[in-house]
C-alpha cells in the first residue's frame, strides 16, 4: 500500500510539472498571446517610420511573454536618429513605445552631424538640407572639444550679429573659421578663445563699417593682426 501511495504521488507530482511547463510553453507561444498594437509616442521629424518598424517587427512577432524590452530598446536606439528610448508592455496585447530625436545642431565633416547636446551620430545625409546648420571639422574623436569651441566662440560673436558657418581644427592644432559675413579668421594653435575675443574688439571697433572689403584676419599675433582686403 505504501509504495502504491508513493506511486501515486509521483505520478501526480509528474502530472502538474507536466501541467505547468504545458501552461508555461503555451503562454510563450505567440499565436495564443500576439502583441496586436504597437504605439510610438513622441515628436518625429528625422525618423523614417518605414524604419522604424522594421526595426520592431521581428521581436514583435515574438509575442506578448516572449519579447524582450531590451533587445527592442537597442533596436531603436541602433537608428541614427534616435536619442533615447523607453517601452513598455500594457496587458495584454500592447506596446509602448516613447522615443526622442536628435535635434541637429552642425554637419560634423561630410557624413556626421552634432545634437545641440554635442552628440555625434551619422545619420543618413543624402536628402538632409539644413543649410543654415554651420559646418565643424575636426580629426577623429575630437568632435566634443571642437563643439566645445564652437559655442564659446559662437557667445563671443553674437552681438557683432555674426555667426560661424565653418569651424576646422586642422589635423596639427591649428583652427580657422568663416563667418557668415564672409570673412575668414585665422586662430593659429593657441590661446585661440583670447583671439576670438581681440578680433570681436577689433570687428566692433574698427572692421565693421568696412567689413564687405575684408576677405580675412590673421590673429596669428601676440598682440596686433593682419588683415586681408578685397582687390579692386
Amino acid at each position: 500500500m505504501k509504495i502504491l501511495k508513493r506511486v501515486s504521488q509521483v505520478i501526480g507530482c509528474i502530472l502538474v510539472s507536466c501541467a505547468v511547463a504545458y501552461g508555461f510553453f503555451w503562454c510563450l507561444a505567440a499565436v495564443n498571446f500576439p502583441i496586436t498594437s504597437v504605439r510610438f509616442i513622441g515628436e518625429r521629424k528625422y525618423l523614417n517610420q518605414q524604419d522604424l518598424q522594421m526595426r520592431i517587427v521581428s521581436e514583435v512577432k515574438r509575442g506578448f511573454f516572449r519579447l524582450k524590452v531590451s533587445t527592442l530598446q537597442q533596436q531603436l536606439l541602433s537608428l541614427p536618429w534616435v536619442k533615447k528610448v523607453d517601452i513598455r508592455k500594457i496587458w495584454p496585447d500592447e506596446v509602448v513605445i516613447h522615443f526622442e530625436e536628435h535635434i541637429p545642431a552642425a554637419f560634423w565633416g561630410k557624413t556626421g552631424m552634432l545634437s545641440t547636446m554635442g552628440t555625434l551620430f551619422y545619420p543618413d545625409l543624402s536628402c538632409f538640407t539644413l543649410v543654415n546648420l554651420p559646418l565643424l571639422e575636426g580629426p577623429t574623436g575630437r568632435d566634443a572639444l571642437v563643439w566645445q569651441q564652437f559655442l564659446m566662440m559662437e557667445k563671443m560673436l553674437t552681438p557683432l550679429n555674426v555667426r560661424i558657418t565653418h569651424l576646422v581644427l586642422a589635423p596639427r592644432g591649428a583652427w580657422h573659421m568663416q563667418l557668415s559675413n564672409g570673412i575668414t579668421v585665422v586662430l593659429g594653435t593657441n590661446d585661440v578663445l583670447a583671439r576670438v575675443k581681440r578680433f570681436a574688439k577689433a570687428y566692433e571697433k574698427h572692421l565693421y563699417t568696412r567689413k564687405q572689403e575684408v576677405v580675412y584676419v590673421d590673429l596669428r599675433y601676440t598682440t596686433g593682426m593682419a588683415v586681408g582686403w578685397k582687390t579692386r
